[in-house]
């Protein structure tokens, strides 16, 4: 039986900005980051190689088709429900998207092109999502509706633009508030809507939202699985909401990983270790947990990368892939026995990850390559077709190095791995450049922060909007002992006082909903209303290049929006707390921002 633990400490994930500079020697090889098409979930190498094992009658995918063959949803006559703004037809509808677009890849039948199509046509008139739960609706549906419009897009050569233009027009308006917001309803609500993120900024080959997604899922990693063992945050209210919660990150993982990030490997492997966790609770039937058996979630895909592509261990994983085999199409989640099922038998991953993380211009710069299925050491090699951005330095063991002197953009360059005991493996990678945030130019000498108190507290977020206070005031540092209540809002705001140019990584810790601003940007969104979202404050940063000098800092606090008793009795440690940290370039962990770094303007 699992011993369950408190949480525990670490991660980071990014996001952020570009601003003019002057002349370098050296400018960017590409205009971004390439997107992979098709690239939600399958890739067309995927699709080739699930089409050839069908054909081939090779298992398990002969006989994940076979039962897909006989779904409804699969029908060369399916026709979608006029009523789709009816919650079951619409989510049937959506799937069909899906499954359509693998019937087309499998059979080459046009007939199954031409039905995704015309599903498109029908939703293009769809005015808005209603319903008390119409934002888990969204987060729900899009993710399907995009799988099989990529999958069409990309391979079908009758594909209409007319239809792709008036779908994504009605989506604009009906989906994307929701997949841009962070809904009251967390873990596997966000969850969801973060997968339908991904899966559009994919669709819509927009790397600035894709870089959101990827953001987003840094944060509900953690969220949805806060403890180092894999113990799942809705573990208590029952098993099947906690597969669906991580079964949503372990779609968003494997699209990430179609882009170039590898967000399986995030927190030591913690989706590996969660769907571990809530293997062993299913297959051995622990009574002690509601709602305790298997949904078809994606344990095919998560055990054909771990086990097969990374040569992971995974015994309760691989128990229950045999029990949900073949696995079907629970909601949003899986059809993994037909699209992962050992896919990657015999073909274990070489590199995990082909985008870099972001370096700026005038900072330090420090990054560690990785090269999988080698026994021997591995020796690094630049190739000549492009060169490492300017000031930068590759060492024979993988180490990316130096200070970047190169002008932002996207640099492009091809770096061979190679070992006595494994194969030569060429890979391009991407390096994004961006310029250093500058400092503002202002006089502020006084110490501490402003204040800004009201109660009651806020129904919705007010940004960075102006709003009425009950009392404002002078205070040294960020402090609870300025409420005088236990339902209000405080925004503090001041000046953070940056000693030296460099790339700066920002934690956030509060009991209640919060969210901290550096010059005017979301820095770290933690404005949740689910309170158990908020434990893992500590194993989520975002990092920000900044030019030394005084920035602009803006924390909002919002109290009282959530059960605090339910929150203290199951983690004491959150109440009161209110930490705001950071950890400065040359340092390896994250310290309270101190008192002698936040300067006070008076009132914005």
């Amino acid at each position: 039986m699992r011993v369950l633990l408190h949480p525990v400490a670490i991660t980071s994930v990014l996001i952020l900005i570009v601003l003019s500079q002057p002349s370098f020697a050296q400018h960017a090889s590409v205009e971004r980051v390439p997107m992979v098409h098709p690239g939600i979930v399958m890739t067309a190498e995927q699709l080739d190689l699930m089409r050839d094992r069908i054909n081939r009658g090779i298992e398990p995918q002969k006989s994940a088709f076979d039962v897909l063959k006989k779904d409804r949803r699969a029908s060369k006559n399916y026709t979608p429900n006029t009523e789709h703004f009816e919650w079951g037809a619409g989510e049937r509808d959506a799937q069909a998207c899906w499954v359509q677009a693998l019937m087309w890849s499998v059979t080459r039948e046009e007939v199954y092109a031409e039905n995704v199509l015309n599903i498109l046509d029908a939703y293009s008139t769809l005015e808005e999502v209603t319903g008390k739960t119409k934002d888990l609706r969204i987060g729900l549906m899009g993710t399907m509706f995009m799988r099989g419009a990529e999958t069409v897009k990309h391979t079908y050569p009758k594909w209409r633009p007319e239809t792709e233009k008036a779908f994504m027009d009605m989506y604009d308006k009906a989906f994307m508030p929701t997949l841009m917001t962070r809904v009251e309803h967390e873990n596997n609500w966000m969850s969801s809507i973060t997968e339908s993120l991904m899966a559009t900024a994919i669709f819509k080959d927009d790397p600035e939202l894709f870089d959101l997604a990827v953001y987003r899922l840094g944060i509900y990693l953690p969220t949805n699985i806060p403890l180092e063992n894999g113990q799942p945050a809705e573990l208590w209210r029952d098993i099947a909401h906690a597969e669906e919660g991580i079964g949503a990150l372990i779609q968003t993982a494997e699209m990430a990983r179609n882009q170039g990030v590898d967000a399986y490997g995030w927190l030591d492997n913690r989706m590996a270790k969660g769907m571990e966790y809530l293997g062993e609770v299913i297959d051995t039937k622990d009574d002690r947990f509601e709602k305790n058996y298997p949904l078809d979630v994606g344990w095919e895909i998560v055990y054909n990368h771990y086990h097969y592509r990374m040569g992971m261990e995974m015994p309760w994983t691989k128990n229950l892939v045999q029990t949900v085999r073949p696995e079907g199409l629970f909601r949003h989640t899986s059809l993994g026995t037909l699209i992962k099922g050992e896919m990657d038998k015999n073909r274990p991953v070489t590199i995990s990850h082909w985008r870099l993380p972001i370096a700026y211009t005038g900072a330090s710069y420090s990054h560690t390559l990785r090269r999988y299925g080698c026994t021997s050491p591995v020796e690094w090699v630049q190739e000549v077709e492009a060169s490492l951005p300017s000031g930068l330095n590759l060492s024979s063991n993988g180490q990316v190095t130096g200070n970047i002197e190169a002008a932002p953009g996207v640099y492009k360059f091809v770096l061979k791995s190679s070992g006595t005991s494994c194969d030569p493996v060429s890979t391009t990678y991407y390096l994004p450049v961006k310029n250093l945030l500058p400092a503002a130019q202002v006089k502020a000498s006084e110490p501490g922060l402003w204040y800004e108190y009201r109660t009651p507290h806020f129904g919705t977020d007010p940004g960075l909007d102006s709003f009425q206070s009950l009392a404002t005031g002078s205070t040294p540092t960020f402090s609870f002992s300025v409420a005088e209540d236990e339902q209000y809002a405080i925004r503090f705001s001041g000046y953070l006082d940056v000693l030296a140019d460099g790339s700066y990584s920002f934690q956030l810790g509060t009991e209640n909903q919060s969210r901290l601003y550096i010059d005017d940007q979301l820095v770290v969104d933690h404005w949740m209303r689910d309170n158990r979202a908020r434990i893992a404050w500590n194993q989520f940063d975002s990092k920000l290049g900044l030019k030394a000098g005084k920035h602009k800092i803006v924390l909002t606090v919002n109290n009282g929006n959530y059960d605090r008793h339910m929150l203290y009795g199951e983690w004491p440690s959150m109440r009161n707390l209110l930490e705001v940290q950071w950890k400065i370039p040359g340092t390896t962990s994250h310290v309270p921002i101190p008192q002698s770094a936040l300067f006070n303007p008076g009132k914005f």
